[in-house]
């Protein structure tokens, strides 16, 4: 997913988009000249010079920057000359370019690196940039200016990509709040800047709860984890000081726990550090976070002529209203709900041989597993010795410059911003620049849960600035000398990121608000899910499925997996439907009492719609960042759904083309989806690739519900 910072970065003087670039234009005439934020890195494709990026810059960048924008933003507002396209939104777009430049680097590091001294700066600076946010939105004088062009947009004779700017624009200022009453606006202003300290919060008590959720085991407790599992857990133990097996509580390492360890005791231990993360009752709970939050959302929303925030958030979306939104959920929800039951019973019975009368949710993998490696004569270890991530990142190259025309090389010349993030550079197949990419797979004590992509530059065709992009992911790292592993989820991951980061890369439009991923929510995830149609291409598994023996994944092996995709997809359904159902229905909401408990309506939704307590949500609300580290996703889980019903029907074009790799079809993907990014109606964009618009029927067939 593009992660909530780079939702505020462009947020920061207009809230037209999801990210900002960094380009050598943006320094203040009064910046400190020895303070890299402020002045050309001299680096190769202008990347950051984080090599000699200290903490102590960001506090004068952000000061700097955030003047020479207001002053920008103050001349467009005080100008007496009537506004114009050119005058007013065009130099409104350039103006944000200074602050955005600061922030695009600034908050790579909060997600990926957060160290207490970057949560300190963090922790002050959203507010402050939340406000600032506010006071450009409700400004009047902005605001009139915006508003005349908007009411003579006929006359103005504008096309395409300029009319949807403005667009974008007039709806910024009006779902900000600049048409309300003076009294309503300075509400407004003040809630954002407390969400803004919210979602910091959120965000920080989460990290550290999941540092201190992780497990320390026994050898007698680790039985059944393969010895590549073992040795990670016992170098992470032993760098944090102890004796014995350390797991930490990140979905990389649960997941393989659970589906492997043979002891009940200890799967059930790792399992509730997992879903507990910030439920603890500690210091780290985040409860009174989303309570207050949910207050504040609502709130706003009705401030601005909506019931619920969900209504407010949807009405700025593909699906415009919740009830089309859950009307999605429900059509995939109940087929789903009655293969989990169905698949509920099938593990009950493996594990009565075992003296268990039903199946806990520690208990749901491990048999699971059992089942497949029944049904499909493989199980996770081998499967795993065979993903190493070197050969599956190679896998990913090769998909790219097959399916585009792409080449990546390593750029071993450029620093990255912290201990072992790489720095690629993107060509196209003739040589010509495309971006840079700065992956950064694995987990560390200061990266916060999940996988995200965000831009630190978004393509510029004002200025001609190409992109650079980051991939954040949390796999586990290999014991010294040893390859790091990859499960077939963490293989989806590795593509699904690369694919929003294709998106950021591969954009072509002339505003850099309308760049990349600033699309709709559920169409962001879209071009993205299409990405990890690859990873099980027979011929990819073939030929970079390798063992430390450097032996090919055997073909009966690939034959295999193919056919086991659409195992446990009840269980795979439910759970992420619970994640969006909860969501929409918490966000559906028109009013949170005093009293409010999350954890309690969480339950309740969930008998409700008689979510399997075996299966339970992929996300609990007290450690979603999707809806509280800055609520990008807020009312909008649903658009994975969405999404995958976009990408089922998009890549059956390449299957009605004869394979995928028909490079006709590639380029028009990329031509009508990855590169016009906001520049047109995201419906228009299907439309123009597929020729219709999508049907859910192949999402069903590809997870083998129907």
């Amino acid at each position: 997913m593009p992660n909530r910072l780079a939702r505020l970065v462009v947020a920061l003087a207009l809230g037209l988009g999801t990210g900002g670039p960094v380009i050598a234009a943006a320094r203040a005439p009064a910046a400190e000249p020895a303070n890299p934020l402020l002045a050309p890195s001299g680096l190769p494709f202008g990347a950051p010079a984080f090599d000699r990026i200290q903490t102590g810059h960001y506090l004068p960048a952000f000061a700097a920057a955030m003047a020479e924008t207001r002053a920008r933003l103050d001349a467009i507002a005080a100008d007496r000359s009537p506004p114009t396209f050119a005058n007013t939104i065009v130099a409104m777009e350039i103006a944000r370019q200074p602050l955005a430049a600061v922030a695009g680097v600034f908050f790579t590091l909060t997600g990926a690196d957060g160290r207490p001294e970057i949560q300190a700066i963090e922790a002050e600076i959203e507010p402050r940039l939340a406000r600032f946010q506010s006071e450009t939105y409700l400004d009047q004088r902005l605001w009139r200016r915006v508003r005349a062009l908007w009411d003579r947009r006929e006359a103005l004779g504008l096309e395409g990509e300029d009319l949807r700017l403005l667009e974008i624009v007039h709806k910024a200022f009006l779902r900000a709040g600049a048409a309300l009453p003076a009294r309503d606006r300075k509400r407004i202003a003040a809630i954002d800047e407390r969400l803004a300290a919210l979602g910091v919060a959120f965000g920080q008590k989460l990290t550290a709860d999941q540092r201190a959720s992780a497990v320390l085991l026994t050898e007698a407790e680790m039985a059944g984890l393969p010895s590549a599992a073992k040795a990670a857990a016992a170098a992470a133990a032993q760098a944090e000081g102890k004796a014995g097996y350390l797991v930490g509580a990140t979905r990389s390492e649960v997941e393989p726990f659970l589906t492997l360890a043979a002891d009940r005791g200890a799967r059930e231990k790792v399992w509730r550090a997992f879903v507990m993360r910030g439920d603890n009752g500690n210091a780290h709970d985040t409860n009174a976070i989303i309570a207050e939050t949910m207050r504040l959302r609502t709130e706003r929303a009705q401030l601005l002529g909506f019931p619920s925030h969900a209504a407010f958030a949807l009405d700025n979306s593909m699906a415009k209203t919740p009830k089309a939104a859950m009307a999605l959920l429900t059509s995939v929800y109940e087929p789903a709900l009655q293969r989990a039951r169905e698949e509920e019973a099938e593990l009950l019975a493996l594990a009565r041989a075992d003296g268990l009368d039903r199946i806990a949710p520690w208990d749901w993998r491990f048999y699971a597993e059992k089942l497949r490696a029944s049904r499909h004569a493989f199980d996770e270890a081998e499967l795993k010795a065979h993903l190493p991530l070197e050969s599956m990142v190679a896998a990913l190259w090769e998909t790219t410059g097959r399916l585009f025309g792409l080449r990546v090389a390593e750029r071993p010349d450029l620093p990255g911003y912290a201990e072992g993030v790489r720095v690629f550079e993107v060509t196209e197949a003739d040589g010509r620049h495309v971006g840079l990419f700065y992956a950064d797979w694995f987990a560390r004590p200061t990266k916060r849960p999940g996988a995200w992509m965000n831009a630190i530059r978004e393509q510029n065709g004002l200025t001609g600035a190409t992109p650079i992009v980051v991939n954040n992911c949390n796999f586990t790292r290999a014991p010294a000398g040893e390859a790091a592993l990859l499960s077939l989820d963490d293989a989806d991951t590795l593509f699904h990121e690369f694919g929003h980061a294709l998106h950021g890369l591969l954009s072509a439009t002339r505003y850099p608000s309308l760049a990349g991923t600033n699309v709709d929510r559920d169409f962001v995830e879209f071009p993205s899910q299409v990405y990890e149609h690859w990873v099980t291409e027979p011929e990819i598994l073939a030929r970079f499925a390798r063992n430390a023996r450097g032996e090919p994944m055997p073909k009966t092996l690939i034959d295999r997996v193919i056919a086991a995709r659409t195992f446990n997809q009840g269980f795979l359904t439910v759970q992420q439907l619970a994640s969006a159902i909860v969501d929409m229905e918490l966000h559906s909401l028109t009013e949170i009492p005093a009293d409010f408990d999350p954890r309690a309506f969480e339950a309740a939704t969930l008998a409700r719609y008689g979510v399997p307590e075996a299966v339970g949500m992929r996300h609990r609300l007290a450690h979603f960042t999707h809806l509280f580290e800055g609520g990008g996703y807020a009312a909008g889980y649903y658009s994975y759904t969405w999404a995958e019903v976009l990408e089922a029907d998009a890549f059956e074009a390449w299957r009605e083309a004869g394979g995928p790799w028909d490079r006709t079809v590639a380029d028009r993907f990329r031509r009508e989806i990855l590169a016009t990014g906001n520049s047109r109606d995201p419906a228009e964009s299907y439309v123009a690739f597929r020729g219709r618009m999508p049907k859910p029927d192949a999402l069903l067939r590809n997870r083998g519900l129907r």
